[in-house]
C-alpha cells in the first residue's frame, strides 16, 4: 500500500512575477508548472493558476501558473535594426 504525502496549503499567487511566484510554490513543496506542461511558467506576472488558492495539494503536485508580460513590456521584445526595417515594406 503506497503512503500518502503530506497535504499542503496552495499559496495565492496570482499578481505576483513568476520568479516569486515559483519561489513561494517551492516553499511549500509544491512544483511550478508553466501551461502545455512546460518546465516553468513563462516570464511575467501570474494569471491564473491550478490548482487554485487554498485548495489542499499533496507535497510535491504541480501548480501549474499562467502568465502574462505586463503592459510596460514591449510588444517586440527584439526591435529590428535600423536596416532590416528599411528593407522590409511599408
Amino acid at each position: 500500500m503506497r503512503r500518502r504525502r503530506p497535504v499542503t496549503e496552495v499559496p495565492d499567487v496570482v499578481g505576483l512575477g513568476s520568479e516569486d511566484a515559483c519561489e513561494i510554490v517551492r516553499r511549500r513543496g509544491l512544483v511550478p508548472r508553466g501551461p502545455d506542461g512546460d518546465e516553468e511558467p513563462g516570464p511575467g506576472v501570474v494569471v491564473a493558476q491550478v490548482p487554485v488558492a487554498t485548495a489542499g495539494a499533496e507535497e510535491g503536485s504541480e501548480v501549474v501558473l499562467w502568465t502574462q508580460l505586463g503592459p510596460d513590456a514591449p510588444a517586440d521584445p527584439v526591435p529590428p535594426s535600423p536596416t532590416e526595417s528599411a528593407l522590409q515594406p511599408a
